[in-house]
């Protein structure tokens, strides 16, 4: 009996502090939101929530409110518990779908697939996704106040996922499946062809089609390399493969009757993991 005694009581006195968080509230709902940007700046999150509470419950029809449910997501995801985020941000586009911010709902939703992208040789799954999202983003909000970011964001998983694929196929060239490897390489030429992959890509086209006879695809490939990566380390390799194909050395502009591409590389990325706030 005592226990439970005990037990209510302290119940009864959290109820009564909770009560008092509202009841003795003199902040106008501007006021709420500033602390809570405030509480987010210093790591104190769970006070951040608090006030975000506060304000949902005693301004229930003010604009801050609306945009507090996404400053709630964005603290959920602050704190790592990326399934909350989503739920949230599921919310706030279900609830609000007319709103200027529902960008950053769906902002905030590819991100939490964003952070759980692994490194290149697992599963890329969470790559995939984040992929599809932030070019939904792209298409359906131009010009948007999160488009550079969401950009850098797309090169890193660009990247990310040709080195996958390069990965893939170097370990199909290990089993002398060059078929298989195949199929990886002309995908990154194809679909990833902006990545930091992409030299020793063609590079090792170059060497399985000079290993099969097909001098002509092997020095098309060679002419890419040339054309948009003349000092690259892989280039010179290509050129001595292939030396004895019609190539001098010190012969300019060989290249240009292969009618190379030009290709147009990202500068090294490095894991841009930053995550920005809704204003």
């Amino acid at each position: 009996m005592f226990l439970f005694i005990s037990c209510a009581s302290n119940d009864t006195s959290e109820l009564e502090l909770n009560q008092n968080l509202y009841e003795n509230n003199t902040l106008e709902d501007f006021e709420l939101f500033e602390n809570v940007n405030k509480f987010i700046n210093s790591g104190e999150y769970e006070l951040a929530l608090i006030e975000l509470d506060k304000l949902e419950v005693l301004f229930p029809s003010s604009p801050y409110s609306n945009k507090g449910m996404l400053l709630n997501a964005y603290i959920h995801f602050l704190k790592k518990d990326y399934e909350k985020t989503r739920a949230l941000a599921e919310n706030y586009k279900k609830y609000y779908p007319g709103s200027k911010d529902i960008v950053y709902a769906n902002y905030l939703d590819a991100m939490t697939y964003y952070i759980l992208i692994k490194k290149p040789d697992y599963s890329q799954k969470d790559a995939f996704t984040a992929l599809d999202k932030f070019n939904f983003i792209l298409n359906a909000y131009p010009n948007s106040k999160y488009e550079i970011d969401i950009i850098t964001k797309i090169q890193v998983i660009d990247n990310n996922l040709a080195m996958n694929k390069l990965s893939t196929a170097k370990f199909y060239l290990d089993k002398k499946n060059i078929n298989g490897a195949l199929i990886y390489l002309k995908d990154i030429f194809e679909n990833h062809s902006s990545s930091l992959s992409i030299e020793e890509t063609l590079f090792l086209l170059v060497k399985i089609y000079k290993s099969l006879k097909e001098d002509e695809i092997s020095k098309n490939y060679a002419a890419i390399l040339a054309y948009n990566f003349p000092d690259s380390e892989w280039y010179r390799k290509s050129y001595n493969l292939i030396n004895d194909i019609e190539i001098k050395n010190n012969q300019k502009g060989w290249f240009e009757k292969f009618n190379p591409i030009k290709l147009i590389k990202n500068s090294k990325e490095e894991e841009n993991i930053e995550i920005q706030i809704i204003e």
